[in-house]
């Protein structure tokens, strides 16, 4: 069981004590730090007991940070998801139904406190991370499901239809039953502008295909991007976990 004075008197040591500590329930003490989140609101930082023995300390959240997240950012896709996960394992964090955690030592407590808060600070920040990180992890998941697991469609990326216009080109060509589908990857306005354009310009050179849109989330486009994609192109996934659960059954389908 965990001492809570010798924790206190550890910590006022270290802290001078810049903080308080409150039991909210039983065995379970919530820290009050000077660790505020960007708009003020205060850090949530829990210390119960450890599992793994009388030695350590669980330091958690109880599931805010991902709460807190959810208000304005959804962990809906294999790139959010890869990003978040890669938060956690850099700062040695576990994830329990939603409950972020990290058991301590007594002797690293302090380290190891700080530690999580700056996990739980990244994590809530996640909206803001580049485009450029999301954008590079999409592709990566959808490329390596592609390649993967629909090799039976001969997949063959970057390719040009439009053999006097090769600017104009699609990400992955696959192929069923002798027909072509021209399949884009769709992170952002700008590349669902340049997929729209393409797909228009195959349809005016009357090149025979079917028109396939991948969305990392087909949410965050603007309203015209998202009126010519649904326009011009034959079949759309809103997010990447859809297609990889539908593909082979719609391209088996579509190209019967």
């Amino acid at each position: 069981m965990m001492h809570i004075k010798k924790v206190i008197d550890f910590l006022h040591s270290k802290t001078k004590k810049e903080f308080d500590i409150y039991e909210r329930s039983p065995e379970k003490y919530q820290l009050i730090l000077p660790i505020l989140h960007e708009d003020g609101d205060m850090v949530d930082v829990y210390l119960q007991d450890s599992p793994n023995g009388q030695e350590y300390i669980r330091i958690c959240d109880f599931g805010m940070a991902i709460m807190r997240l959810s208000c304005t950012y959804e962990i809906n896709s294999d790139a959010r998801q890869r990003i978040f996960n890669n938060i956690l394992i850099n700062s040695g964090v576990q994830n329990n139904q939603g409950n972020l955690y990290l058991d301590s030592t007594l002797e690293t407590l302090y380290e190891n406190i700080l530690q999580f808060t700056g996990c739980v600070q990244k994590v809530c920040n996640m909206r803001h991370w580049g485009t450029e990180t999301t954008k590079n992890v999409f592709y990566d998941d959808l490329k390596n499901y592609i390649t993967i697991e629909l090799g039976q469609f001969n997949p063959a990326p970057n390719k040009s239809p439009l053999l006097d216009y090769p600017i104009v080109s699609v990400d992955w060509s696959l192929t069923h039953n002798d027909r072509n589908l021209y399949l884009f990857g769709i992170l952002g306005n700008n590349k669902a502008k340049v997929a729209a354009i393409a797909l228009l310009e195959f349809q005016k050179a009357h090149i025979p295909f079917i028109g396939i849109v991948v969305h990392e989330d087909m949410d965050i486009l603007g309203k015209k991007e998202r009126l010519y994609l649904t326009k011009n192109a034959d079949k759309q996934y809103p997010v990447l976990d859809d297609f990889k659960e539908k593909a082979v059954a719609d391209i088996t389908r579509l190209a019967a």
